[in-house]
């Protein structure tokens, strides 16, 4: 597919299919196997392939699906040993499961949440999910630090050094990361600048040149696949990004905690720019943006009407880098 021999099929899809065929075999109750199957051809599948219209899946989007089954499968044996058919699902049976292990049986929500609304259980109330805070908040003075760690510490691998900078500088996900392409990239010579979001964001000194210099490196990268492939960050599947949980794990390694960053990182953010000019060009979601507001100890009150194209200017992202900013 990666050579244009065979037609591109979205390659998570397929291996979750597979995963999906020997899961479904393994359950003896019929009745479970067919509300399992419905589920996952009818919700789960169309899910998916809808996102892939839009871009290749990544494995935490299949990893969520292979989540949910589970627990699904494993919600309607509980329930049976409890000597009850999902379609006689009591309230107190919900609580009970969830107050077991709710970290674990979490996932199951979006199967009985399917199965409410297409009346194959009565309607029940499942405990709503609670964002976990930030025990250790990483403070603003630290991130700086690290950012201009990584930006002059020539033994990092560019690929490391620009990465970090994405989380501490523009508060981005590994997983969104992983999945920036080279056509993201435009550089007219003088500002290089990374489609986050719209529109797209200037990469500061020393990062643009950083930038630069792994994009001329990338066809020298040590496994074949880099040469092909489209991904700025490719791994080594022909066709694949690299795996986020590894980027993340190789962050942590040089001292980089990749969700703390980003959380210290845009939480500043909101507080120098109107929040929905933040979203908008980082690529978040308004209602991220309006929680990390309330947080941070902003308000959506600061955004005026108007055209913010030219409104955040990344002035105070680009004096960061500056050890006397």
């Amino acid at each position: 597919m990666d050579s244009g021999v065979l037609p591109r099929v979205d390659r998570q899809i397929l291996l979750y299919q597979r995963w999906l065929t020997e899961r479904l075999a393994t359950i003896q109750d019929l009745e479970h196997h067919r509300l399992l199957r419905h589920f996952a051809t009818w919700h789960q599948m169309r899910r998916l392939r809808a996102t892939a219209e839009k871009g290749p899946l990544g494995r935490s989007q299949t990893h969520q699906a292979k989540q949910e089954t589970t627990q699904a499968g494993a919600f309607l044996i509980w329930l049976a040993d409890r000597g009850r058919a999902i379609e006689y699902c009591r309230q107190t049976d919900l609580d009970a499961w969830h107050t077991e292990k709710l970290a674990t049986r979490r996932p199951a929500q979006t199967f009985l949440r399917w199965c409410m609304k297409t009346c194959r259980m009565p309607r029940r109330t499942l405990p709503p999910q609670v964002i976990p805070q930030d025990q250790a908040p990483l403070h603003q003075h630290r991130r700086l630090a690290m950012l201009r760690r990584v930006l002059n510490d020539d033994s990092l691998s560019l690929r490391s050094r620009i990465v970090a900078a994405l989380v501490l500088l523009y508060a981005q996900p590994v997983s969104r990361i992983v999945r920036l392409t080279i056509d993201d990239i435009t550089d007219d010579g003088t500002t290089l600048a990374l489609r986050l979001g719209d529109p797209p964001s200037p990469l500061p000194e020393p990062v643009a040149e950083l930038t630069r210099a792994y994009v001329r490196s990338r066809g020298h990268l040590p496994y074949a696949s880099s040469r092909s492939a489209r991904w700025l960050f490719p791994g080594r599947q022909p066709g694949q990004p690299m795996n986020p949980v590894s980027l993340q794990a190789h962050l942590r390694e040089i001292g980089v905690p990749p969700q703390r960053g980003r959380t210290s990182a845009i939480r500043q953010l909101v507080l120098q720019a109107p929040a929905p000019v933040i979203a908008t060009a980082l690529g978040y979601h308004d209602k991220t943006a309006s929680r990390l507001v309330t947080e941070a100890g902003g308000t959506w009150s600061r955004y005026a009407p108007g055209d913010h194209q030219r409104s955040i200017g990344w002035h105070q992202p680009l004096d960061e880098t500056n050890p006397q900013g």
